[in-house]
């Protein structure tokens, strides 16, 4: 048996966040928490009962502390983060908004020390003891040294027993479209489990269209095994390479949202551990799941229990319903 069920590496940043939907401006008090979408995904999964490992490389100062001994806390094994002993964990500032006004997040991200991460500080041995990769676009567009580490990482991959999923998960704040469409388009090509959101796959690949026809046309160019089409409030769909069966799975209604920051995450975390228990459909049912539940969280980790996660697939939990 293998050391881990998951393996993912990236960045994650400290988050400051504005309390009972004030402006940045007006504000006098922040919540400091942290963030990262591999991270979140990781945290999900070990929560679930899954052994994973986030590898990162995090400043020894109190921030990068902070960060590796709650992801600990929260069952991940952080024993393979890289040290710096100098430079910056990067920033960003959420400001929570109530409708009819958007939430808005300012980065300050620019030169942290994940972002100086290369080949050389990777520990390419913990290829050989996990089941499966979680990479994603984020750490890709980071920097040069970080998008030849992801791009080596799937060279190392497809040579070893290990199943790889990516997840798109476009930034504007990061790169243009036309970067990341030359960027990720072999990535895309080689992942076993492709996640893309409705707006990437226009944004970033150029289809446009109804969702049957966006996660089609995907599928002819991208991904080994299955592709998942995530659409907010619609829920998500997959298709099965091999079946050519497409499945859709409707989205849970939340009816006071607390926090969207890491549903997305949540999403992808369920649908890996549905998916490795008996394949896409189930991946779809437990990713809706998770992500209805993050909603009802604040922060961007995905705290539950797998107690949550039956209550809401059973319809028992009265909060979230379809």
């Amino acid at each position: 048996m293998k050391r881990y069920d998951l393996l993912t590496f990236g960045e994650s940043m400290i988050r400051l966040s504005t309390r009972s939907f004030e402006r940045l401006e007006q504000a006098q008090v922040l919540d400091i928490k942290h963030g990262g979408t591999e991270a979140n995904v990781a945290v999900a999964l070990a929560r679930l009962g899954l052994r994973t490992a986030w590898v990162s490389r995090l400043v020894d100062n109190a921030l990068g502390r902070k960060i590796a001994s709650d992801l600990s806390a929260n069952g991940v094994d952080t024993s393979h983060i890289v040290w710096a002993s100098e430079g910056r964990i990067g920033l960003f500032f959420l400001e929570v908004g109530s409708a009819p006004r958007a939430s808005a997040v300012l980065y300050d991200r620019r030169g942290s020390a994940m972002s100086l991460m290369s080949e050389a500080d990777f520990p390419w041995s913990l290829l050989s003891q996990t089941r499966w990769l979680h990479m994603t676009g984020i750490t890709t567009a980071l920097s040069d040294s970080c998008r030849a580490l992801v791009q080596a990482a799937m060279r190392q991959v497809l040579e070893n027993d290990v199943t790889l999923s990516f997840d798109v998960n476009y930034r504007a704040r990061l790169w243009s479209p036309a970067e990341a469409h030359e960027a990720l388009r072999p990535l895309c090509r080689d992942a076993d489990v492709l996640f893309v959101k409705q707006q990437d796959a226009s944004t970033v690949f150029g289809y446009p269209g109804e969702p049957i026809q966006v996660i089609r046309a995907l599928a002819d160019q991208f991904g080994r095994r299955v592709v998942v089409l995530t659409l907010g409030a619609q829920g998500a769909m997959a298709l099965d390479k091999a079946s050519g069966a497409l499945i859709h799975e409707p989205a849970y209604l939340v009816p006071t949202v607390v926090d969207r920051v890491g549903a997305g995450d949540a999403f992808a975390a369920g649908f890996i551990a549905g998916y490795m228990e008996s394949g896409s459909q189930q991946g779809l049912k437990l990713g809706n799941a998770l992500a209805a539940l993050k909603m009802s969280i604040p922060g961007d980790m995905a705290l539950v229990t797998r107690n949550d996660v039956e209550a809401v697939l059973s319809g028992s939990d009265s909060a979230i319903r379809r």
